[in-house]
């Protein structure tokens, strides 16, 4: 499974959402005394990964449903990882566990401008496909929502990131 999983996080198309994405934040997630499922959910959550379709995420979690059933996971430890990497599309939480995997995902937002001005390139790259005014008014529709909810991060870990994220955000759109 886990050479399966590096395999998807290192193709040619990956330029954020790679295995140094999943790298972070298993670090990131190693002080915050993660569940099974919340491990599995992180390594899962990007699996499948197409910029051009909206279903990565039903899609990866179908994948991790096959993967922990193959490998004879329980039912309830299949039905969280699932889950929670259905809630990353959102990035709200229907269950407790997603809070602290979606709080891990975003956290790229609240580091230092250089590497989020970094990231934010790397994302581009990934959509190459679709216009400078596309890919502009598409990333300010994802990231105007997040700057419009009460918080972004759900959990006191994530909170404390709360607004060094908001102000890379901010300045990001401003200068598009």
């Amino acid at each position: 499974m886990l050479l399966e999983l590096t395999r998807r996080y290192t193709e040619p198309h990956r330029h954020y959402h790679d295995i140094r994405h999943i790298a972070q934040m298993l670090a990131w997630g190693s002080t915050l005394q993660l569940d099974e499922a919340q491990t599995f959910a992180i390594w899962f959550h990007d699996a499948v990964y197409d910029p051009r379709s909206s279903t990565n995420e039903e899609d990866s979690a179908a994948l991790a449903e096959r993967f922990l059933q193959r490998d004879a996971h329980g039912d309830n430890l299949i039905n969280t990882v699932t889950r929670i990497v259905l809630d990353t599309k959102r990035h709200k939480p229907t269950i407790d566990a997603s809070a602290v995997v979606l709080d891990l995902d975003l956290a790229f937002l609240a580091l230092p401008w250089p590497q989020f001005r970094a990231n934010a390139d790397a994302i581009r790259r990934e959509y190459a496909h679709l216009s400078d005014a596309e890919f502009r008014a598409g990333r300010a529709t994802m990231l105007g929502s997040l700057l419009q909810r009460p918080h972004i991060f759900t959990t006191r870990w994530g909170q404390a990131r709360e607004a060094d994220a908001r102000a890379n955000i901010t300045r990001l759109l401003a200068e598009e």
